[in-house]
């Protein structure tokens, strides 16, 4: 059975290929894409560690107070819906774990083709009301950061 791509309903679930692609690597993202991921690492990391100030740190890669508030939206968003710990990789790391590649995935999504590509991302795995939250918090950073 072959699934159908041009289908962006949660009906027809992810697609088999993606399942078992290598992790994309960092260096094959766009500028502004390599920069949202290194926000988020080292937004995590500076929150873990506690060391330096997470909005501080991905204003730093982010280039943008605003932006920075935008992915800690984001962020809080993730935390309280995810059905599972979310997965970074060390700010080192050359590849990008599948939640970071999910969340860079729903940035442009919402930024770049609406909501039911957003949808499709990831409603198996939460409810439309989580959803509802993510998208205007991943709206509002890609309105900040061109992904």
């Amino acid at each position: 059975m072959r699934l159908d791509r041009n289908k962006e309903s949660c009906k027809h679930g992810f697609m088999l290929d993606q399942l078992f692609a290598p992790p994309p690597r960092l260096s094959d993202l766009t500028v502004e894409q390599a920069m949202i991921v290194r926000a988020i690492r080292q937004s995590i990391a500076a929150q873990r560690h506690r060391r330096v100030c997470p909005l501080q740190a991905a204003a730093t890669q982010l280039g943008s107070d605003r932006a920075s508030h935008a992915l800690h939206i984001l962020l809080a968003g993730i935390a309280s819906a995810w059905p599972d710990p979310f997965a970074v990789a060390p700010p080192c790391c050359p590849h990008l774990t599948h939640d970071e590649s999910t969340l860079l995935g729903m940035v442009i999504a919402a930024r770049s083709h609406g909501r039911p590509v957003f949808d499709a991302l990831i409603c198996e795995m939460l409810a439309e009301d989580a959803r509802d939250r993510l998208f205007a918090a991943a709206t509002a950073l890609g309105e900040w950061v061109e992904a």
